[in-house]
């Protein structure tokens, strides 16, 4: 689908160059034969006989010797393969090169809709004095998420299905890059921001860079140990995990008493202002790094009630579920 400018375009013979160059001869005539059939669903799905032909249009952005202005967008839309009328799947190539958008009808919507109100969408403004910071963040995130996980630099999906949707290369993730900086100077939601890295890269890792980008936040771990008392924790309990996480890590990194004894400290003031859980397996962790000539800080006092109860909590779950198996 050619939008806005193309249709702007007053040249007359835009349309007919487009038929001419870009579109098969074999597809006008499929396509054509089912519509004086009147079946309208299957010229529609007669462009599924040659997408390879879409690809120098959606790549290149160049139909024969014309070269689409800035202006256009490139834009396509399908039903599900399941309820399309001979419908196919996009192939890897073509699906790798989109931005893939699930749609689904919100009843209240199409009820104002239909009574008269349709909803008017309001598109993001880009602030351009974020844009370098914006750009900046979003690398460090890409690229941090696949330095340690490099298996996602290239995965292709293993059934047609998923083969035709999002899924990462090193095309769909320069694509990510680009919609992370642009949401994150635009202010955009953490929703919209969802939308659009999995609708680039997949679910999958998706997820794991809305996480990377999570971590960003989080504070370093060697400040939170330079100052315990004065350390602000994230309020969200799995960021507020990681910090905790971090900064037993960084103890395990370089352990020394000092160290050890400000991570105590740390948990204890996680354990007044948050979640008590939190704590327990973090606290774990770090009293399994104390050495022999370290005394137990008196700190460890406040944290024993809550380890001990988290114990006897697994404990009496470990029973409930063996008392289950015997009584299959």
């Amino acid at each position: 689908m050619l939008t806005h400018a193309a249709h702007r375009d007053s040249h007359p013979s835009f349309w007919p160059r487009v038929r001419e160059f870009a579109v098969p001869a074999s597809m006008i005539e499929n396509a054509t034969a089912r519509r004086e059939a009147g079946d309208w669903a299957g010229a529609c799905a007669a462009v599924g006989i040659d997408q390879a032909a879409l690809l120098r249009l959606v790549l290149e952005r160049r139909i024969g010797a014309l070269q689409l202005p800035p202006g256009v967008r490139i834009v396509a839309a399908a039903n599900p393969r399941s309820s399309a009328a001979d419908g196919w799947e996009l192939s890897p190539p073509l699906a790798n090169r989109f931005v893939h958008l699930q749609w689904a009808h919100d009843h209240e919507v199409v009820v104002r809709g239909l009574a008269g109100t349709w909803p008017r969408a309001t598109l993001p403004r880009l602030d351009p004095e974020r844009l370098p910071e914006a750009v900046d963040f979003a690398r460090r995130a890409v690229c941090g998420l696949l330095s340690a996980r490099p298996t996602l630099v290239h995965r292709l999906p293993t059934t047609e299905t998923r083969r035709g949707g999002p899924w990462p290369s090193p095309r769909s993730w320069d694509m990510a890059l680009t919609l992370v900086a642009f949401a994150t100077a635009a202010g955009s939601s953490r929703d919209v921001l969802s939308l659009l890295v999995r609708g680039t890269a997949g679910d999958g890792p998706g997820l794991e860079l809305l996480a990377s980008l999570d971590r960003m936040d989080l504070p370093d771990p060697e400040d939170l140990l330079a100052d315990p008392a004065g350390a602000v924790l994230p309020e969200r309990g799995d960021l507020r995990q990681a910090a905790l996480d971090g900064v037993v890590a960084a103890v395990r990194t370089r352990p020394e008493r000092g160290r050890w004894d400000a991570a105590w400290a740390l948990l204890v003031r996680a354990l007044e202002t948050g979640a008590p859980d939190l704590v327990v397996v973090p606290a774990t962790t770090l009293a399994t790094l104390r050495q022999e000539d370290w005394d137990v800080p008196a700190a460890v006092e406040d944290l024993a009630g809550v380890i001990s109860l988290s114990r006897r909590a697994d404990r009496a779950a470990e029973r409930v579920a063996a008392t289950g198996k015997s009584g299959r």
